[in-house]
């Protein structure tokens, strides 16, 4: 009897946000996808809960942001402090104050979104109501892939539904990795690691303590969503999950550590409480970027192309990066606008963002570390009083940076991709607190309301936009170039004068993901040129024609 035989465009294996935010950017640009999930998607540890305001800007575009912020799982207009301090039950050394994610937008002038904090039980149900709201998207859970082969047509994959014992094969055009550390499509590629593994080893607890909170409010007088203890042993910080009696702790333990959950839990919190353990496990830090995002018409993304330390929220945020970057691009070519070497350039793109992440992440840890305990610091008198300033001046250096990355969130740039035209202006400064709006060419086109209240992202997602600014049009050259290739572009004209300075040119050509191609403040010879450079199918000459004006 012939095996049954599922087609489809695209592959993903693994349904954690990484693959379900592939699956809602393919369904967004009208692909057929099959995702498969070995669990039935229960979230068995809460992590990852902080959103950037870029990966909200994708929720946006797919079309659930502000359903995300209404239902963030949190208590509402529940503050998102975050505190260092000596103990549960001490002194408090240093207070990152922020508002909460209802006012988070508010305070987001480069952003329509700004951050925000869900727990993964909340967010990842999220992703998979709008993936399953996408026609063409298949979702299966408790489904295993045995293993796949390619050939240059395609795809084929073995699968395993693990509650019938059923057996299927999957065509595909292309497969996406999405399935983690362990990913058995990166082991079946031989793709290594590079890196360092095991910077350090941690133990993480998930309970419930519905004094907890009342606690810390009454000893450090406001709302907590992290604490980060200084002098207490293994230096343990605290998360809220819900912001009511749900809790994560982890602590710094030596390796091969295996503490009592409980135990660990009320050495920490100093006060004797009723806790209940839901789930405890150790895990390590590391620094490991994959050699490679691509074998054939197999991509990683996601922990499966990249491990780092939890210390900044870099980990699905650039996971989801990966996702969106790859999804448009796959759309393009199964399309057949796309050029020959659009896919090429994910790797390309991706992987110097995933490496600055990690490294920023590694570092974060290194200055937390950098904070040294001191008895001193519970001190009473003027002496005490002037340390604890002086540590609070000391913790903003070190750490505020773990906690303000709106450089990292909108401000990262695919400087030299292939796909993105030569600029000869310097390129802005490029700093991880602070993010500096620009049209330089690979960076995010920057946020602007326009006067009918859209946001000016809202512009972008499928296809190409030529952005006319200063009442300039382009006077038919770009839809001519794009409708001779079959290349979706829309033209849109604008006579905002602050639109103009902050877009910095006349014409900037933004690709579907929201990131410059090119830029200048007169219109190319030939567009041309500039398209098939956008779309991955510029020569040589084309890319030396396609400097930005």
């Amino acid at each position: 009897m012939k095996m049954k035989e599922i087609q489809t465009q695209v592959l993903i294996i693994g349904a954690g946000p990484v693959g379900l935010a592939l699956a809602n950017e393919l369904g967004y640009q009208g692909i057929r996808c099959v995702v498969v999930e070995q669990s039935n998607g229960e979230v068995l540890f809460p992590a990852g809960e902080g959103i950037f305001s870029r990966t909200m800007e994708h929720l946006r575009r797919w079309g659930f942001s502000e359903r995300a912020r209404r239902h963030s799982g949190l208590p509402e207009r529940y503050a998102l402090n975050v505190g260092f301090a000596t103990s549960v039950t001490g002194k408090l050394l240093a207070l990152f104050e922020a508002p909460s994610n209802e006012d988070m937008p508010n305070i987001q002038n480069d952003s329509p979104e700004g951050i925000l904090i869900s727990p993964k039980m909340v967010f990842d149900p999220l992703l998979r109501q709008g993936a399953e709201a996408r026609e063409g998207v298949d979702l299966r859970y408790r489904t295993e892939c045995t293993g796949f082969a390619q050939t240059q047509e395609g795809v084929t994959a073995q699968m395993k539904d693990l509650a019938s014992g059923e057996k299927y094969e999957v065509h595909a055009s292309y497969i996406a990795a999405c399935d983690g550390a362990r990913s058995m499509v990166r082991k079946q590629l031989d793709i290594r690691y590079q890196g360092s593994f095991g910077e350090g080893h941690n133990f993480a607890v998930w309970f419930r303590a519905p004094q907890l909170r009342a606690l810390l409010e009454r000893q450090f007088g406001c709302s907590l969503f992290q604490l980060h203890t200084v002098n207490t042993p293994r230096r343990p910080y605290f998360t809220a999950v819900d912001g009511r009696d749900q809790w994560r702790m982890s602590m710094y333990i030596e390796k091969g550590d295996d503490p009592d959950a409980v135990a660990a839990i009320e050495a920490a919190i100093g006060v004797p409480m009723p806790i209940e353990v839901v789930r405890a496990q150790p895990w390590a830090g590391h620094r490991v970027v994959a050699a490679r995002y691509r074998e054939g018409r197999a991509f990683l993304l996601g922990d499966a192309a990249h491990l780092r330390w939890p210390k900044g929220g870099f980990g699905a945020n650039t996971g989801i990066g990966d996702a969106v970057d790859l999804g448009w691009k796959l759309a393009a070519t199964l399309q057949g606008w796309g050029g020959p070497s659009l896919l090429d350039s994910y790797e390309f793109e991706r992987r110097p963002i995933a490496i600055r992440n990690v490294n920023e992440a590694s570092n974060n840890r290194t200055l937390d570390g950098a904070i040294a305990p001191d008895p001193a610091f519970d001190g009473e008198g003027a002496e005490a009083v002037t340390l604890r300033r002086h540590t609070e001046s000391r913790i903003h250096a070190l750490r505020l940076r773990e906690f303000r990355t709106q450089g990292v969130q909108l401000g990262y740039r695919y400087r030299q991709s292939p796909l993105c035209a030569v600029d000869e202006a310097l390129e802005p400064p490029d700093d991880h607190m602070l993010y500096q709006p620009s049209t330089w060419p690979g960076g995010r086109a920057p946020h602007a309301w326009l006067e009918d209240g859209r946001s000016t992202l809202d512009l972008f997602g499928r296809g190409f936009v030529l952005l006319c600014l200063a009442g300039k049009d382009e006077n038919g050259l770009f839809r001519d170039a794009a409708a001779e290739r079959g290349v979706p572009l829309r033209v849109e004209t604008f006579a905002m004068a602050s639109l103009h300075a902050l877009y910095e040119k006349c014409y900037v050509l933004v690709r579907p993901d929201g990131h410059v191609a090119w830029r200048g403040d007169g219109l190319p010879d030939d567009p041309g040129h500039v398209l098939d450079l956008a779309r991955g199918a510029a020569t040589v000459r084309a890319r030396q024609l396609a400097v930005a004006a």
